[in-house]
């Protein structure tokens, strides 16, 4: 290992450990390299060139497409309709708002593809909701955290679409391999759910609605889960790409408010905008400056040197992933979901795929891993936005959260040993795993 990689490292892991950002960490870092290492800095256009080239995809262009439909889509008011159309049923059980909770969040992720949107547009009003019947706010905050996680592991997923063009494998079988783990975290997150609702006596919402209200209410949030339908359907049948589904979305949304709800101003529609730029800049940033540090750590030979590691100690698959999973679930304290892809899907890729193990596969899981760093401190930005949104203690939310994280923890353990759970349905429809 040279110098110049060491210094690579050491300068990241330090950065990050005094709290810098994540942006400026990772490319201070990279920039490391051309400092320290002899003859690069001549070279040093190769830094803006591997940059340019990490985040010029045509894949990436529907990030901030999802971004602003969800956006827009949380301005519209279209939020109270999804979260009243998840109470007709499950709200009237033990625990109602708690599993409404989780529901809405599912539903949003296949609206927005980002956790951070679900909490920002579904957080106020779901801790409002479960405070008003009872339940103390470290929990409801708490939840509100962890169920915004699934949301971006069911599709359409920003993880899964950068993961999709890090690995050069079809964004439709990325989507249609996340979406049986994706479900089953809000299962998992509903046992543990009716578990504390039995032993904490959690209340039951003595909201009833009649057979005609149920139908309006369904009849009002059709729009929304009609949505969700749109671009699924329309990704999965092959009718458009995940490109072309994310600005259809944007346009569904605008077309919404216009025939039913009347709501959006320009304001809001600029303040969507802004919101978006600010969102998926920091996305870009990461993915070119992460893309740089790649270069350099296939320029040092370390995926080679890795697998010949793999290879001398004989180390199986399934050790390997064991060894992958809390790797990166460590890293999750640290580092951010996107920073994690772009650095270690182009390492950790090719050496699973010289095992045998799909490429959708490791990348499933890894976008599992990822969105549970999100509810990892210290960066755990999931608890952190959270935080702002209720106005919670961040110590009380983490503590609040670690039964809801634990079974998350347990569902990537049980996605990775078990790969049919991931690459069943995309070879089912077709899609090369």
């Amino acid at each position: 290992m040279s110098v110049a990689l060491i210094t690579v490292i050491a300068t990241l892991l330090i950065l990050l450990l005094i709290g810098a950002p994540v942006v400026m960490a990772i490319g201070t870092a990279a920039m490391s390299y051309f400092l320290v290492q002899p003859d690069m800095l001549s070279n040093l256009i190769m830094y803006a060139h591997r940059m340019f080239t990490g985040m010029d995809s045509f894949i990436y262009i529907c990030i901030p497409l999802f971004m602003i439909s969800g956006e827009l889509m949380g301005r519209t008011g279209l939020m109270d309709r999804i979260v009243s159309f998840c109470r007709i049923f499950v709200g009237r059980l033990r625990g109602g708002i708690a599993y409404v909770t989780i529901l809405a969040s599912m539903i949003f992720g296949c609206i927005s593809g980002s956790g951070l949107a679900c909490i920002a547009a579904l957080g106020p009003i779901e801790i409002s909701m479960m405070k008003e019947e009872g339940y103390k706010k470290e929990f409801a905050a708490a939840l509100t955290a962890t169920a915004a996680i699934q949301g971006p592991v069911i599709p359409p997923s920003i993880p899964a679409v950068m993961f999709a063009g890090l690995a050069s494998v079809s964004v439709g079988s990325m989507f249609t391999g996340c979406l049986v783990p994706g479900i089953l975290l809000g299962v998992a997150q509903m046992i543990v759910v009716a578990i504390m609702a039995k032993k904490y006596g959690f209340p039951k919402s003595d909201v009833h609605y009649s057979k005609k209200e149920a139908l309006q209410i369904i009849l009002n949030s059709f729009g929304a889960i009609f949505m969700v339908l749109i671009v699924l359907g329309g990704i999965l049948s092959g009718v458009f790409t995940a490109t072309e589904a994310s600005a259809i979305a944007v346009v569904y949304v605008l077309l919404l408010d216009i025939l039913m709800s009347h709501k959006l101003k320009a304001a809001d529609i600029w303040a969507a905008l802004k919101s978006t730029a600010k969102g998926s800049t920091s996305i870009f940033l990461i993915i070119g400056f992460s893309s740089v540090i790649s270069w350099i750590l296939a320029m040092e030979s370390v995926p080679i040197m890795i697998s010949n590691w793999c290879t001398a100690a004989n180390i199986s698959p399934y050790l390997l992933l064991f060894i992958f999973n809390v790797f990166c679930l460590f890293n999750g304290m640290w580092i951010s979901d996107s920073a994690q892809l772009v650095l270690f899907a182009p390492i950790f890729v090719p050496i699973f795929s010289s095992m045998g193990v799909s490429p959708v596969h490791i990348g499933v899981v890894m976008v599992v891993n990822v969105m549970i760093g999100m509810l990892t401190p210290p960066f755990g930005m999931a608890l952190y936005t959270t935080a702002s949104v209720s106005g919670c203690d961040l110590k009380k939310i983490v503590k609040a959260s670690l039964p809801f994280t634990a079974v998350c923890a347990a569902i990537l353990f049980i996605v990775t040993y078990c790969p049919t759970l991931t690459i069943a349905l995309p070879q089912f429809l077709g899609y090369t795993t």
